[in-house]
């Protein structure tokens, strides 16, 4: 189990990478193009604007590999074993939970938008909104890999 999050993390961690690197060049160049050649790049933008959302979630469901997402714990901090176990698994929960309907939704989204295209790239809208179900779909792996550490393992 420990080798398939490994390599989970390379192939997110490296598609974090290419994905930064793909909308800076996007912007970069559609800057240099429009205020040093005065032609601008017309699909730079919806470019940038599709690899951000890309970003954004796959980044959340990184973060969710180690616990890192902000969260006030003052409640958790003073409250017993047992009640902090309680919060946790309630947090678990409703990170599940939220994920399952996002996904669910996303995928909705996605084949609504199927038909609806980037004016500019040509390609579908879809793009953008399949990014939130597959992202939240690995959060849930990364989450669910995190409850089988804590329980092996309690703190």
């Amino acid at each position: 189990m420990d080798r398939i999050l490994k390599g989970l993390d390379r192939v997110v961690a490296g598609l974090l990478a290419i994905l930064m690197a793909a909308a800076s060049l996007a912007i970069l160049a559609q800057v240099f193009f429009r205020y040093v050649l005065n032609a601008p790049i017309s699909w730079a933008e919806e470019f940038a604007v599709l690899l951000f959302a890309w970003i954004i979630f796959l980044g959340a469901a990184y973060v969710q590999r180690t616990d890192s997402h902000l969260s006030i714990d003052s409640l958790r901090r003073i409250a017993g074993p047992r009640l902090a176990l309680a919060l946790d698994l309630l947090r678990a929960g409703i990170i599940a939970l939220s994920a399952i309907v996002i996904i669910w939704q996303g995928i909705a989204l996605s084949l609504r938008t199927l038909p609806l295209l980037y004016p500019a790239m040509g390609v579908s809208r879809s793009l953008l909104y399949v990014s939130a179900p597959v992202c939240f779909a690995v959060g849930l792996v990364y989450l669910a890999a995190d409850l089988m550490r804590r329980w092996r393992r309690p703190s």
